[in-house]
């Protein structure tokens, strides 16, 4: 069940993340940066909206029902975090339904070659798409002068209960 520890993993660093863009003033989270989704707040968006489409559209097999949120029409830290927190419940409910056999299911990944998965390797797959675009994100930070949050792994095993 380790893939379950970094699902909870990338909530703590996500959240660290938040709350370091909520210093910012809100231009310079919105200020073009030529990041892959251009600005800090198209990044975190892209970066949590990630999680729900695998959670609740991809792994369940209801990709075709999905709707990218128009990022416009997040305008301010207050909207985000509404957002982070709806996503991160419906995982954590998710979560909560796993066991050993649920997470060696197969599920197929709708685009491509149409391959597929186990629901273990889905997840992995979805925190690891979180962790490159952390990198951009810290690298906004530090092209601001700024440190960028850390928070290794290792202790979150030190803290999980």
């Amino acid at each position: 069940m380790q893939v379950i520890d970094l699902v909870r993993y990338n909530h703590i660093v996500r959240r660290l993340y938040f709350d370091a863009m909520s210093k910012l003033s809100w231009m310079a989270v919105v200020e073009p940066r030529g990041l892959s989704f251009d600005s800090m707040r198209d990044v975190f968006l892209h970066l949590t909206l990630v999680e729900e489409r695998w959670i609740n559209y991809t792994i369940p097999g209801h990709f075709s029902e999905w709707v990218d949120p128009d990022f416009e029409s997040f305008k301010g830290m207050a909207s985000l975090k509404n957002y982070l927190q709806e996503v991160e419940g419906k995982t954590e409910n998710y979560l909560k339904t796993l066991s050993s056999e649920k997470l060696s299911c197969q599920i197929a990944v709708p685009w491509g070659h149409n391959e597929r998965i186990t629901i273990e390797k889905a997840l992995t797959h979805m925190v690891l798409e979180d962790m490159i675009h952390y990198g951009e994100l810290s690298a906004a930070f530090w092209q601001m002068g700024l440190e960028a949050p850390y928070f290794g792994f290792w202790r979150y095993k030190k803290i999980e209960p």
